[in-house]
C-alpha cells in the first residue's frame, strides 16, 4: 500500500462511547466480583477495594499505614518471603491508601494465578503487622514527610487543602512531619481490623479473564473473614470558613508556589461536565489560557493547571503553579484576570471546538485496553456512576454554547470567593 504523505488522514468526531459493561458475578460470602475480558495476552490484573481510606480512620495516617503494612508478614510468611515470591514469578503486588478506599492490586501472567491467589487472600486477610517493620515503615514515611516539607510545591497544596478542609478533616494532609510520631501500632492494627472485611470488599478483574479466572478467584475469596459489627463510625465533618489569603514562609525557595481555589461540587453533580470544559479553558491543556497568558506571554512559570478534582465528599477547584519569586503578586493577578474574563466575555467558536475535541480525545484514553476501561469502571462505580456517565460527559462538551460557559463561569469562578495559598519567599 502506498502511504498519501500529502493527505492527512481522516478526522472521526466521537459521538458516543462504545463501552462493555462487566460481567458480574457474586460469590459466596457476597462479594461482588467484576471481570471486563479482553486482549489475547494472557495478563491479568485483579484490584480489591475497600472503603478504607482516611474517610472512615479514627486516626490520622492510620488508612495509610495499614495498607503500607499489608506487605509486611503474614502468620505465615515473613516480608522478604511475599516480596521473594512475586518477583519470582514476575509479578505486580502493590497495596494502597486514597483518600476515601484502598486498593490492593495484582498483576500477574494468568498461569500463575494459582500459585500467587492462596498468598494474596492471606495478605488480605491474615497480616500480622509486625512491630519492627512497622518503626522501619513509620521512620521511612516520617524522613519522605521531612524531604517534601521543603518543597513549596507541597508545602502550598497541603496548605490549601487544610485551609478549605479544616485540620482534623480526613481530606487534609497533616501539618507536619512530627505527626507520624503519633501514630500508634494498635490503631493501625484495628483500623485493618474494621475495614479489611470480606463484606466491605468488592473484586474487580479485568485482561484475559475467563471460566478459570473466575474460579481461582471464588476459591479463594469466597470464604466470610472479618467482624461484620465493626461498622465505621458516621463522619459529619464541619468544614471551616477557608481563609482568603495565607502566605507560609519558605526560607531559601528558588521558586514560590501559588495555589488558588475554592470548594467545588463533585461528580455526581449536574454542573459537572460544564466544569470539566471551563477548567480545560482556563487552565487544563497547553493551550488554556492560564498557560497562554503566565507561561507563553509573560514567562512566569514553566506550567499552571486548572483543574477540578472530585472526592467521594467533596469537590475542590485547584489552580496551581509554581512561578518566579518577584513574580508571585503579578502571577496572583493575572489568574484572577482570566477568570474576569471568562466571566464577562463569550468564548469564541475558534477557540471552543478544539478545546472540545481535545476533551473528546481525553475521554477515549479512558476506555484504551481492558486495564483502563476497568479503571474507569471502577472510579464511577466508587461515586456511584455508570458508564452513561461519559455519554453525558460527551453530550454536554459537544452541546455547551459560549454563553452556558460564561454562565457557569459567573457562577462558580468568581474570585471574591476564592482561597490564595502562596508558599515560598516573599
Amino acid at each position: 500500500m502506498t502511504l498519501k504523505r500529502n493527505s492527512p488522514p481522516p478526522v472521526f468526531g466521537v459521538d458516543r462511547v462504545e463501552y462493555i459493561e462487566p460481567s458480574r458475578y457474586a460469590l459466596n460470602n457476597g462479594v461482588e466480583l467484576f471481570a471486563m475480558t479482553s486482549g489475547d495476552q494472557e495478563v491479568v490484573k485483579i484490584d480489591f477495594s475497600f472503603r478504607a481510606g482516611s474517610w472512615y480512620g479514627q486516626a490520622r495516617l492510620d488508612s495509610m499505614m495499614a495498607a503500607l503494612m499489608l506487605q509486611e508478614g503474614t502468620a505465615n510468611h515473613k516480608a522478604a518471603e511475599i516480596a521473594k515470591t512475586f518477583d519470582f514469578y514476575g509479578a505486580q503486588f502493590s497495596s494502597s491508601s486514597s483518600y476515601d478506599l484502598n486498593y490492593v492490586t495484582l498483576l500477574s501472567l494468568k498461569k500463575y494465578l494459582p500459585r500467587l491467589l492462596p498468598l494474596v487472600s492471606e495478605i488480605i486477610r491474615d497480616s500480622i503487622f509486625p512491630e519492627e517493620e512497622f518503626e522501619i515503615l513509620r521512620q521511612k514515611r516520617k524522613q519522605r514527610a521531612i524531604v517534601d516539607a521543603g518543597r513549596v510545591g507541597l508545602i502550598a497544596q497541603k496548605g490549601f487543602l487544610r485551609n478549605l478542609f479544616g485540620e482534623e478533616h480526613p481530606y487534609a494532609p497533616v501539618p507536619s512531619p512530627t505527626f507520624y510520631d503519633t501514630i500508634a501500632l494498635n490503631d493501625v492494627k484495628s483500623h485493618y481490623n474494621k475495614f479489611y472485611r470480606s463484606d466491605n470488599m468488592a473484586i474487580t478483574a479485568s485482561g484475559y479473564v475467563d471460566a478459570e479466572v473466575i474460579k481461582l478467584i471464588k476459591d479463594n475469596f469466597s470464604s466470610i473473614w472479618g467482624d461484620p459489627n465493626q461498622k465505621p463510625l458516621k463522619n459529619n465533618h464541619q468544614l471551616p470558613v477557608a481563609g482568603k489569603m495565607l502566605f507560609i514562609e519558605k526560607e531559601g525557595a528558588n521558586q514560590n508556589a501559588v495555589a488558588i481555589g475554592k470548594l467545588f461540587p463533585t461528580q455526581n453533580h449536574p454542573d459537572f461536565p460544564g466544569l470539566k470544559l471551563l477548567c480545560t479553558i482556563l487552565g487544563g491543556y497547553f493551550g488554556s489560557r492560564l498557560m497562554s497568558n503566565i507561561r507563553e506571554e509573560k514567562g512566569y512559570t514553566y506550567s499552571i493547571q486548572a483543574s477540578p478534582i472530585s472526592f467521594l465528599h467533596n469537590g475542590v477547584f485547584l489552580v496551581f503553579a509554581e512561578v518566579k519569586t518577584d513574580k508571585t503578586e503579578e502571577t496572583v493577578k493575572e489568574i484572577f484576570h482570566e477568570m474576569d474574563i471568562l466571566n464577562s466575555e463569550l468564548i469564541t467558536e475558534k477557540e471552543l471546538i478544539p478545546i472540545q475535541n481535545y476533551l473528546l480525545g481525553r475521554i477515549l484514553e479512558d476506555f484504551d485496553g481492558p486495564f483502563a476501561r476497568a479503571q474507569t469502571f471502577s472510579s464511577l462505580r466508587e461515586v456511584n456512576l455508570d458508564f452513561n456517565y461519559y455519554n453525558r460527559l460527551i453530550d454536554a462538551i459537544k452541546s455547551t454554547t459560549p454563553t452556558q460557559i460564561r454562565d457557569i463561569s459567573q457562577k462558580y469562578l468568581d474570585p471574591e470567593t476564592m482561597s490564595t495559598i502562596i508558599a515560598g519567599i516573599r
